[in-house]
Order: C-alpha cells, then structure tokens, then sequence
C-alpha cells in the first residue's frame, strides 16, 4: 500500500522533532514542549487556561 503525500510529510516533520529532541534530559523536554505549546496559543490567540498538577501522593 502506498503513503499517500500528507502521511508521508507527517513522518518527515515528526522525524524532525524526534531528531530535534532525542538527547535532550526530561526537564529540557519539558520545556521545550511547554515553549513550543505557548508559541502555539500565541499564534491561534487560543484562550486557554493552564491548570497546575496536584502533588501525587504515594501510599
């Protein structure tokens, strides 16, 4: 079966991203998916709100 032009161009930009951030340590992952999710709402003028986690608590 072949790829059709979107998928093909979905594997080659997430490849990109993957290339971008594989040595990067969780924390900088963090941020930058953070960084890169802010950029995103500026850009739509998204009105989103940011809910912080709750501290899990182990049992």
């Amino acid at each position: 079966m072949r790829e059709s032009k979107a998928m093909r161009e979905i594997h080659e930009i997430r490849e990109k991203i993957y290339e971008e951030r594989k040595g990067l340590s969780d924390k900088e992952f963090l941020n930058e998916i953070h960084k890169s999710s802010e950029e995103l709402i500026k850009k739509h003028n998204l009105k989103l709100r940011r809910v912080e986690n709750k501290p899990r608590v182990s049992v």
